[in-house]
């Protein structure tokens, strides 16, 4: 360990977390050697070694980042004057500074047919609960179970909006690169208000 990782411990240990979830993300558990993992990250193998014990503590913190950035994200609060958009808005931003942790965790539903244990044990419910409880303020008319698929349904389509290219996914809509963003937050936010509309 030199002497500028000696000083700055949680940056390097930041370092080498960005370059794994990247390689990761790419080339799966397997596909990542922690030699490749700490070229990357400009450390040698005894400094990744000493923040994550081995490939597999590194593999676990790098699918839980995401969790633990999303938790500690700030989210609109139910009163503000429009709490849907907000929402959206709130999530669709926070997927797009996230795409390489995304690609990471459905890489690893793919490859293991389901996510990380210590995911779903330590971060699904909390932050499903914490959405729900959102939605719940503009839909109280909702059950849970019906807020709680809103919230999953919404975060597959912002997941699977935001991985797509967007030349593409412009295309596909029959907008401008410039207007997709706004046109995605627009048509989800219509999406969630007639889900949330009340009963008539």
């Amino acid at each position: 360990m030199d002497e500028h990782e000696e000083r700055s411990p949680n940056a390097t240990r930041e370092r080498i977390l960005a370059a794994a979830v990247g390689l990761f993300a790419t080339h799966g558990f397997e596909g990542a050697s922690t030699r490749r993992i700490a070229d990357a990250a400009g450390v040698n193998v005894a400094t990744l070694a000493y923040h994550f014990s081995d490939k597999e503590g590194l593999y676990l913190a790098s699918v839980q980042r995401l969790h633990e950035e999303l938790a500690a994200a700030p989210w609109p609060a139910s009163s503000d004057p429009d709490p849907v958009r907000a929402v959206v808005r709130t999530a669709w931003a926070f997927v797009g500074a996230h795409r390489a942790h995304l690609r990471l965790l459905l890489r690893h539903v793919l490859d293991q047919g389901r996510h990380p244990e210590v995911v779903v044990a330590r971060w699904s419910d909390p932050l499903l609960d914490r959405a729900v409880g959102l939605l719940r303020a503009v839909a109280p008319w909702r059950d849970d179970r019906d807020l709680r698929f809103l919230v999953l349904t919404m975060q597959h389509a912002v997941v699977r909006f935001v991985l797509e290219d967007a030349a593409q996914l412009s295309r596909m809509l029959g907008v401008s690169p410039d207007q997709l963003d706004d046109v995605l937050i627009d048509q989800l936010t219509a999406w969630v208000r007639r889900e949330t509309r009340p009963p008539s």
